[in-house]
Formats: C-alpha cells, structure tokens, sequence
C-alpha cells in the first residue's frame, strides 16, 4: 500500500497567522512607547491598535501562507 500524502490545510494556517498577527500587533501597539508621530501628530489609542493590529494580521497571514505551500511542496 503506497503511503497517503497529507496535505496543509490552507484555511488554518492562513486564519492562525491573522490571528496571531493581529493579537502581536495589537499588542505592540498597546504596551508600546507613546502615540505621536515625529511630525507631531497625536493618534489615539485605539486607532494605533487597529492600524498595527490590521498591519500584523497581514504580514502574518501572508507568513502563514507561504508556510502552507512550502509544506504542500515538500517531498
């Protein structure tokens, strides 16, 4: 009996690293150092939150997806 090939599910990886970026980036922006720009410019909390949380949930998933398909590869 040849041996069966398991395949990467793409939907988990992909949702596990939006996640996980979000929740970093959130964090980063949370428990990091203040909210003004060097041009001056003051951002609320809970913007600076979105805005990175947003930004690591797509490097993340895009991490997570090419993990998935270097996995798919392999042999």
């Amino acid at each position: 009996m040849p041996p069966t090939r398991r395949y990467p599910n793409f939907v988990a990886f992909i949702s596990t690293g939006v996640i996980l970026g979000f929740v970093i980036g959130s964090a980063f922006a949370y428990y990091g150092g203040s909210n003004t720009t060097e041009y001056g410019r003051t951002y609320s909390a809970s913007s600076s939150i979105l805005f990175l949380g947003v930004l690591g949930a797509c490097v993340f998933g895009l991490i997570a997806a090419v993990v998935a398909v270097l996995l798919e590869r392999r042999d």
